[in-house]
């Protein structure tokens, strides 16, 4: 299988753009967390395979997902 994916995403948190990669062998639907580089806070991102290896990505902020 191949490497991993990019997306540019924005982060909710600071507003830089940022590219971030998806593992195509996690899965064709992934839910994970990850930092911002630039801003070290925690986002949500969740990944699903729209087509064999093309990833659509979401992410959202740790504390809009905290109960």
């Amino acid at each position: 299988m191949g490497g991993d994916v990019d997306s540019e995403i924005q982060c909710p948190y600071c507003g830089e753009y940022v590219t971030i990669f998806v593992d195509p062998g996690g899965g064709s639907q992934q839910r994970y967390e990850e930092d911002c580089p630039v801003c070290c806070r925690t986002w949500i991102v969740a990944a699903r395979e729209e087509e064999p290896g093309g990833f659509a990505v979401a992410i959202e902020r740790l504390d809009d997902a905290l109960p």
